[in-house]
């Protein structure tokens, strides 16, 4: 644990839910299986690819999550000379809503919810985090998504908002994520307490300092003691 992390201060949990609590790597990489337009391409080379364009998508101006999600299969394609066809870009993009949740997440959104406030921030549109909470089948108190706010993380409206919603100070707030891009440096960047969640035993960075580091969500229950 970090020095200025005190764990009996938190009230609020902030989560990513895409690669934190929904299994984003294998959503992807099922969904790439299955489009025709991509027989041959490397499938590791291009999931990499499409991951790195996605940082580039949003960055730039707000539009749908779908679009960029589409955008980003598009251009990733494109280094490996395929071209995708419209119809099944859009299939990519709506088959997120379907994308199951890690294993573990209902159960620890349950332990979490036994002590603590509970929110989810997601770069996506409200109704496809919706579809995925109600995969996960645990309410929460409140969700931000870059729908409602036209920004994207790692931009800091998402954590202002939770602040502002939540009427707390970021002094109360853990934010737990796996993406160090989206998640991890920026809200370390804005203050707050972080949890990052290692999974595939991600090595850790000598330059990045988060108030815990876990392989799992039960490692994370287990440390704040839920």
């Amino acid at each position: 644990m970090g020095d200025k992390f005190e764990r009996a201060r938190i009230e609020l949990v902030t989560l990513d839910c895409y690669g934190t609590l929904i299994d984003w790597a294998g959503g992807v990489r099922a969904a790439l299986e299955r489009i025709e337009s991509l027989k041959g391409c490397d499938l590791d080379q291009l999931v990499r690819d499409r991951e790195a364009c996605d940082e580039l998508e949003v960055q730039g101006g707000y539009a749908p999550y779908s679009v960029k999600l589409a955008s980003s299969l598009r251009h990733a394609a494109a280094r490996q000379g395929c071209d995708t066809k419209p119809d099944e870009e859009r299939a990519f993009a709506e088959s997120m809503a379907t994308w199951p949740p890690f294993p573990e997440t209902r159960e620890a959104l349950t332990r979490l919810s036994s002590l603590y406030q509970v929110a989810v921030l997601s770069n996506v549109e409200t109704r496809v985090l919706r579809a995925s909470l109600d995969l996960i089948g645990v309410d929460v108190d409140f969700i931000v998504t870059a729908e409602q706010l036209r920004s994207y993380k790692p931009a800091r409206a998402h954590f202002d908002a939770a602040l502002e919603r939540s009427k707390r100070d970021k002094s109360r707030v853990l934010h737990v994520g796996a993406s160090m891009f989206h998640d991890i440096r920026p809200a370390l960047d804005y203050g707050w307490n972080v949890a990052w969640v290692r999974r595939d035993g991600e090595p850790a960075r000598a330059d990045v300092k988060p108030s815990l580091e876990v392989r799992s969500l039960i490692e994370l229950c287990q440390a704040l003691r839920c």
